[in-house]
């Protein structure tokens, strides 16, 4: 009896990818059906009492753990260090980006596909580009705190994405975005406890604590565990993102039912930040994702019984009235706005080409940075325009800006190719709500935003490194390898009945 047991304790889904169905026959007996678009592994597989387990490369709890800084450093600054201007609080800022490049020193585990490829021909050129706009800035003006801070998000984490991405190759993009859902779980209840306490309260402030807290009519503009308002409001979007891809990716109405939670808590996170920009792009990327998803209507049956079950917990626990004072918050703010969202979405380019008049070659490096005397006077500092491009420009010029474009247009047209060779249901529509999310993240502020910047390249670097194929011979070696372990330990539970 026991020998059978462990026969039915076997996790054969840890001897074989996830792409492989098993029906058991008997308590010894198996079949196994094989699904013609295997490719890779789910990691290095090993033989522990009785069990053929799966050990999860360090690359990959390395990237975990710096998806986990992305948004856990502005809390640990505010409410562990306590000030912005200590030499601790400049660590935490940037630790994300340490951890991040710290999957440099691991192993390349796979060769190069063609959407690294594209990537990587995309890269060089752009890269390229926004040196020789560096350059020509230079030569105005140069702040070294500032210049960091651009190169930081212009140059290094691109960088250090392509390079990552065979480090952590066959990573789950299921599992990245459960992560970030989780993550995004975590913030909505705190932001909804912020945004009911008094501004003064110790919960509600700033990483800079001279800051005056913004409150609305409803209520305090929460902040979750980040430093300001600007990295709740990317929460949101990026939890929104999450959980369209988990249910896009989804088995089981139980998984199902987990996105539509983690989807729910994005929103509620640009609702207690009382952020407009998340909640447009957000119903734009769910609209899209209903729309032109082949795979929801795949799973249209999973997802709305899964929707309805959610939305009953939800009236059971009378959230619908949070939600509703939540987004009569949000009105109040759309009301008594002075811009418009058009404003908001095409300004910008009227701006960049009024500092192209300005500063055709820019104006010098890491002058547009917020925070480009933060460390050496200890305050924020003014910009000369308000949106990004306008703001590159300024610092790189027109180069600088074509260069920033380059690198952005090969990043989408990496997921591109990663779409169109993927046969794996449902990862079509995540690849696609992927790109919406960089999209909406480069036309907004990637370069001037650290949260913004290390959520895109991370999000990016593990799309890639999910698409990257291992060689076929490896993948033969593999096949037969674990075959022959499995066999093994049937054969051994058999002697043993």
């Amino acid at each position: 009896m026991a020998a059978s047991r462990s026969a039915k304790n076997i996790r054969l889904t840890d001897v074989f990818p996830m792409y492989t169905k098993i029906r058991t026959l008997d308590r010894s007996e198996f079949i196994m059906e094989r699904n013609l678009s295997f490719v890779q592994a789910d990691g290095d597989d090993s033989l522990q009492d009785g069990r053929v387990r799966v050990r999860r490369p360090m690359g990959w709890w390395i990237f975990l753990a710096a998806l986990s800084l992305t948004v856990l450093e502005g809390a640990i600054r505010k409410w562990v260090i306590g000030s912005a201007f200590q030499m601790g609080s400049y660590l935490a800022y940037f630790s994300k980006d340490l951890v991040f490049a710290m999957l440099l020193l691991c192993p390349i585990r796979a060769n190069s596909s063609a959407p690294w490829e594209v990537f990587r021909r995309w890269l060089i050129p752009g890269c390229f580009l926004l040196v020789c706009g560096a350059i020509s800035s230079v030569t105005k003006e140069i702040n070294i705190e500032g210049t960091v801070l651009t190169l930081r998000a212009l140059l290094f984490l691109p960088v250090v994405a392509l390079l990552a991405a065979r480090r952590i190759q066959g990573i789950s993009l299921r599992s990245v975005s459960c992560f970030v859902g989780l993550l995004t779980l975590l913030n909505f209840p705190l932001g909804l406890m912020q945004n009911h306490l008094p501004p003064d309260h110790l919960i509600n402030r700033y990483v800079t604590d001279t800051a005056e807290i913004t409150a609305a009519t409803m209520g305090v503009r929460a902040t979750g565990t980040f430093s300001y308002i600007t990295g709740m409001a990317i929460i949101s979007v990026v939890g929104i993102w999450a959980g369209i891809v988990y249910m896009s990716l989804a088995a089981t109405v139980r998984q199902q039912m987990f996105g539509w939670m983690i989807l729910a808590a994005g929103v509620g996170c640009g609702l207690a930040s009382v952020s407009r920009g998340p909640i447009l792009i957000g119903s734009f990327m769910i609209a899209v994702w209903l729309i032109f998803s082949g795979d929801w209507a795949a799973k249209k049956s999973h997802s709305v019984i899964a929707g309805i079950l959610l939305l009953a917990i939800v009236l059971a626990l009378n959230l619908t009235t949070t939600f509703s004072q939540l987004g009569q918050g949000l009105l109040e703010r759309v009301e008594t706005s002075e811009d418009t969202a058009h404003e908001r979405s095409l300004g910008q380019f009227e701006e960049a080409l009024m500092a192209i008049e300005m500063a055709p070659f820019g104006n010098g490096l890491g002058t547009e940075q917020v925070g480009r005397y933060h460390f050496s006077q200890g305050e924020m500092a003014n910009t000369t325009f308000e949106s990004q491009l306008a703001r590159l420009v300024m610092e790189t010029g027109v180069m600088g800006l074509l260069g920033f474009v380059v690198v952005g247009i090969g990043a989408l047209l990496a997921l591109q190719v990663a779409k169109a060779c993927s046969v794996i249901p449902g990862e079509k529509a995540a690849l696609l709500m992927t790109q919406l999310l960089l999209l909406s993240m480069f036309l907004t502020n990637v370069v001037f935003n650290h949260v913004a910047s290390a959520f895109v390249w991370m999000i990016f670097t593990a799309a890639l490194a999910a698409s990257i194929q291992k060689p076929r011979s490896a993948v033969l070696d593999l096949r037969q390898d674990s075959a022959q372990k499995f066999y093994f330990v049937t054969d051994l539970q058999r002697a043993q009945q």
